[in-house]
């Protein structure tokens, strides 16, 4: 007799949803509380923020296909982007960047299903990049994470190649703890890209962080170890905010921002339940972050993709067929992103170089 045994990941799989799930059923919080630092409500532009869009959606829409999901499905156009502009085809010294991808909170828990982009890295590797994936603990802190960020950094050639790490939700805070932590291995970054990055924090995270250090912190797993709480807790808006206050200043790498913030035909079913409570407060939100808080004063801004959290990074329908109606990310074309991003950033940093700028720092 044949005895069925549920496949050792789906644990992980299931836990993860589980998060989302608690988090949709928690009564919710105020916005605000006591301890949140002061925040203003402004434009992008008045925050110091870049607006490269009309560029990236140039490199973007030349790279895709012409079967493939029209250019305005994959980034909304949003008031106040200027027209694109022609641009020649991109120049191959962006390959001359060492890329590494950062991903985010669980990431390591689902590593047998998929991770944080597992089509991307070798699509790019293919294509003549140097790219890799620094793995971090999918319950970690962001002291423990910047800790083995450091390790990750500190053991690649030292060839002068320029690094450009992509920071992807949690990944974000974790790389920024990194560069106020230890400024020489900061020092080998050139840019930053930051893709759904929770930069602001996100309101789900105080929202469930009581039943989560209660009750789903310690929950075995098969491929990363226990957490302790913090991990959620340093994805609270007011740590968050006050993190900015104290370290923004600190901050001179470059960071450029791909703003993930779906149509609601673009919400997966598994997100749908905390993308409707996050609705009751912001519509604008990729079912785990409000668009404004993957926003960074003085940073540059790339686009607002049409994908969910998970859908702008991870290949789950790809993954997990037998399910895939579950995950809308077919169309997400996560490759071509990260490649049209790349492109802007060289030319970004190139353009800098000639006219001697540095990025200023800022509250945001």
């Amino acid at each position: 007799m044949t005895i069925w045994r549920r496949p050792r990941w789906s644990r992980g799989l299931a836990a993860v949803v589980g998060v989302a799930v608690l988090a949709a059923c928690a009564p919710a919080p105020p916005l605000y509380s006591d301890t949140t630092p002061p925040v203003l409500m402004t434009t992008p532009t008045e925050a110091g923020i870049v607006d490269l869009r009309a560029r990236y959606r140039a490199a973007l829409c030349r790279r895709l296909p012409p079967k493939g999901p029209p250019c305005d499905d994959v980034l909304l156009r949003l008031p106040g982007e200027s027209p694109a502009p022609f641009e020649p085809a991109p120049p191959e010294a962006v390959r001359r960047y060492r890329l590494a991808f950062i991903p985010g909170l669980f990431s390591e828990c689902l590593q047998a299903v998929a991770r944080p982009f597992a089509d991307v890295i070798p699509e790019l590797t293919r294509t003549g990049f140097d790219a890799r994936y620094f793995s971090v603990a999918g319950r970690g802190s962001v002291t423990t994470n910047s800790e083995r960020l450091g390790t990750e950094i500190a053991a690649l050639p030292d060839d002068g190649r320029p690094l450009v790490v992509v920071a992807y939700s949690k990944g974000l805070p974790d790389l920024l703890e990194l560069v106020v932590r230890r400024p020489d291995l900061a020092a080998r970054i050139t840019a930053i890209v930051s893709i759904a990055g929770a930069a602001n924090g996100s309101l789900l995270a105080d929202r469930h962080l009581v039943t989560y250090r209660r009750w789903l912190s310690g929950l075995p797993l098969v491929s990363c170890g226990s957490g302790t709480g913090d991990e959620m807790g340093d994805l609270g808006r007011d740590v968050r905010l006050e993190w900015w206050r104290r370290h923004r200043a600190a901050i001179s790498i470059p960071i450029f921002l791909l703003v993930t913030t779906p149509r609601r035909d673009r919400v997966s079913p598994t997100l749908s339940p905390t993308y409707r409570e996050l609705a009751r407060t912001e519509p604008r939100n990729d079912g785990m972050l409000f668009w404004y808080d993957q926003l960074v004063s003085g940073a540059s801004l790339l686009g607002y993709v049409n994908a969910d959290h998970w859908g702008v990074a991870v290949p789950l329908s790809q993954e997990l067929r037998a399910v895939d109606f579950l995950f809308y990310d077919d169309a997400v074309p996560r490759t071509l992103l990260v490649e049209a991003a790349i492109e802007v950033v060289d030319e970004a940093l190139r353009t800098r170089d000639r006219v001697g700028h540095s990025p200023k720092g800022g509250n945001p």
